[in-house]
């Protein structure tokens, strides 16, 4: 296996192994913040009947080549579907915006163009024009018609759009069962009081929040005992709950770090491992069967990043997103930056804001206060030894 792969290849190789998750059918409300897994069909015409666009007066057009004022006979109000009466010529009947527009109804005009003086209505007949203020049956959507693509994101927009329709169940790719494991002896839960040697567990709390944001939960968490036997045991157990399995620490090559062979004893095929990046040099990427591991170091800078490179993009893509590098965007940099070599990328914590972005200090990956006002990573590639301001820089908002 080739060791410190480029992180272009390290994408291509997690793309590659994308699959969409079952689909299921969910109420319209239970369906948002899912992606859809069928195209989604028009179940009626829209507008569903021919109505007003405006409040104001409808009439023949025809009428006005003979009428110089047309008398009101009746009231419309929307939500009246029926109407028994017929318009005789030289009349009008005052309508009101969504009602139904009346048989011998071809046009309305709006309430402010007009004169009225009891009941009858005067206008200047050169401002109208026929069919003016009426929307038309279907004129937005036949029934029948792709209204909704398949892998749309389910925001509160689509949820109106197709509560409109009548709609209210539709299909969309299942949630991801992932499970967390988490290395170190030396971490200690929030709320305890920390002994000399020890921190606090960080990332299980990043990983978590991270994942609610698109959406996920976590199935499990397990903080696994720092030896051979009890890594393999967790890893062993943790697939046969899980779609996807993170594992944080003990992945490099420190007398403690069991996670790897524990891997291939597990029978995962290592399908990259270290890459040639800053930080999060020694990420795991692997597969048992159809299940995913990624394996993440335990510094919580490098959590932050690989999980924003390449767990969530894979995630999204197996829950239905059909780009793979949606975050990606393009800024102009208000900072100068410098690394000492070419062999690596590195991603530079930063804040972007309206096309511009600046790289933030504290970069050293045991400096964690700059994440709190990051928005986006920098990415400073390979072959590059500086950006300087003003130059044009690829980011990954996050």
């Amino acid at each position: 296996m080739k060791y410190f792969i480029p992180v272009s290849d390290a994408k291509r190789i997690i793309e590659t192994q994308i699959y969409r998750t079952e689909k299921i059918t969910v109420s319209l409300l239970e369906a948002q913040g899912f992606y859809t897994s069928e195209p989604i069909l028009a179940t009626l015409d829209v507008p569903s009947f021919d109505n007003s666009a405006m409040d104001g007066y409808g009439f023949r057009f025809e009428d006005l080549a003979d009428f110089s004022e047309l008398k009101v006979k009746h009231i419309i109000p929307a939500g009246v579907s029926k109407n028994s009466f017929e318009l005789a010529r030289g009349e009008a009947v005052r309508i009101f915006t969504g009602a139904k527009i009346p048989e011998g109804v071809d046009t309305v005009i709006m309430q402010e163009k007009t004169i009225r003086i009891e009941d009858q209505i005067q206008f200047n007949c050169n401002e109208i024009l026929k069919g003016e203020n009426i929307r038309l049956k279907g004129s937005q959507t036949q029934v029948g018609t792709k209204i909704i693509d398949e892998n749309t994101f389910v925001n509160h927009a689509v949820i109106g759009f197709l509560a409109g329709f009548g709609i209210d169940r539709i299909d969309v790719y299942r949630k991801l069962k992932i499970g967390l494991l988490y290395t170190g002896d030396e971490l200690v839960e929030i709320g305890k009081p920390l002994l000399d040697g020890e921190i606090y567990n960080s990332n299980m709390y990043t990983l978590q929040s991270a994942l609610a944001e698109i959406n996920h939960q976590l199935s499990f968490i397990n903080h696994v005992e720092d030896t051979e036997e009890a890594t393999f045991s967790a890893i062993k157990n943790g697939f046969e709950m899980v779609d996807v399995l993170l594992i944080t620490g003990g992945i490099s090559v420190g007398d403690y770090d069991y996670v790897k062979p524990a891997l291939e004893k597990s029978g995962v095929s290592e399908l990259f491992y270290k890459i040639k990046q800053k930080p999060g040099k020694p990420l795991y990427f692997g597969k048992l069967n159809k299940k995913i591991v990624f394996a993440l170091p335990g510094n919580p800078a490098s959590v932050f990043s690989c999980y924003h490179q390449y767990v969530k993009p894979f995630l999204l893509g197996c829950f239905g997103r059909k780009d793979f590098n949606e975050e990606q965007d393009f800024a102009i940099s208000e900072s100068f930056a410098k690394k000492k070599s070419k062999d690596q990328t590195q991603f530079l914590k930063a804040f972007y804001s309206k096309g511009r972005v600046q790289i933030l200090n504290a970069q050293e990956s045991y400096k964690m206060d700059s994440v709190a006002q990051t928005n986006c990573l920098v990415e400073f590639p390979e072959n590059a030894t500086e950006i300087n301001i003003g130059e044009k820089v690829t980011i990954w908002k996050v």
